[in-house]
C-alpha cells in the first residue's frame, strides 16, 4: 500500500511539472531567445565599448575598445585607451583567437578558456556565436513580463552546460543570467540594465559579469556607441592584416 501511494505521489508531481511546462509554447521560448540575441548585437556592426574589472587585492583594469563584428564568427577588437595599450588587437574568427601587440612582430594565439584581458569574462564568453545556435530553450517560469528561460547546451564544446536567463518580454531584452559549468556548478552571473535605444533597437547598454568562483570579482561593460552596418570586408578579419 505504501509503495502504491509513493508511486501515485511521484506521478502526480510529474504531471504537475509537465502541466507547468505545457502552458509555455516552444515557439514563445524560441522567440524570447532570438529577441535576446538580437538585443545584444546587430549582425554586422561597429561599436565603442568600455570595460572595467575589479578583482580583490589587484589594481582595477580599465580599457576602451573599438569593435568591428560580422556575423557570428568574425570580430576585431582594438584597444583605444589607455595609451600604454593603444593599438593592441584581439581577432576572433570561428574558433580561433589571436592577439596582436605592436611591439611583437606577429599575432599570438589565445586560448578560449583564458580570461579576456584579466576580466571576469573568458575569451570564449566574447566569441560571437548566438545563444540560439548553441542552446535549446525552455520556459521555466514567469513573473509578469519577466520570463525565465533555461538554456541547455546542444553540444559539449560550448562554454556552459546550462544558462538560466530572465527576459523582459515587453522590452524583449535580457535582465539577468546565471551560467553553469559541466559539473552543474554556478560559475558566473550577469546583470543587464540601463536599457536604451542604440543601432535601431532597445538594448541593455550596461552589463555586469560577476565571477561566483572569485568572491568580489566583477567586470562592468558599457556600450558608448553602436552602429549597424550593411557590410564589412572579410580582409578586416584576416590574421595576416592585424599589424595594419
Amino acid at each position: 500500500m505504501k509503495k502504491l501511494l509513493f508511486v501515485m505521489a511521484v506521478l502526480l508531481a510529474a504531471s504537475g511539472l509537465f502541466a507547468a511546462e505545457a502552458k509555455y509554447s516552444k515557439e514563445l521560448a524560441n522567440e524570447l531567445l532570438k529577441s535576446t540575441d538580437d538585443s545584444l548585437y546587430p549582425k554586422i556592426f561597429k561599436s565603442v565599448m568600455s570595460m572595467k574589472t575589479i578583482r580583490p587585492g589587484r589594481k582595477a583594469l580599465s580599457y576602451t575598445y573599438l569593435i568591428h563584428s560580422k556575423g557570428t564568427d568574425k570580430a576585431l577588437m582594438e584597444i583605444t585607451a589607455p595609451a600604454r595599450d593603444k593599438g593592441k588587437k584581439i581577432l576572433m574568427t570561428g574558433d580561433n583567437l589571436w592577439m596582436y601587440v605592436p611591439a611583437v612582430s606577429r599575432p599570438v594565439r589565445l586560448s578560449k578558456k583564458d580570461s579576456f584581458m584579466g576580466s571576469s569574462f573568458s575569451n570564449e564568453d566574447l566569441m560571437n556565436s548566438t545563444m540560439a545556435d548553441d542552446y535549446e530553450p525552455v520556459i521555466k517560469d514567469n513573473k509578469g513580463d519577466l520570463y525565465l528561460l533555461e538554456l541547455t547546451a546542444k553540444r559539449a564544446d560550448v562554454a556552459y552546460a546550462k544558462i538560466e536567463i530572465w527576459v523582459n518580454r515587453a522590452l524583449m531584452v535580457p535582465t539577468e543570467a546565471s551560467y553553469y559549468g559541466m559539473s552543474g556548478k554556478l560559475m558566473k552571473r550577469m546583470i543587464f540594465d540601463k536599457v536604451g535605444e542604440m543601432a535601431g533597437l532597445k538594448r541593455p547598454l550596461h552589463m555586469k559579469m560577476e565571477d561566483v568562483l572569485e568572491k568580489g570579482a566583477y567586470t562592468e561593460v558599457d556600450f558608448i556607441s553602436m552602429e549597424e552596418l550593411k557590410s564589412l570586408p572579410d580582409y578586416k578579419f584576416d590574421q595576416t592584416q592585424m599589424a595594419k
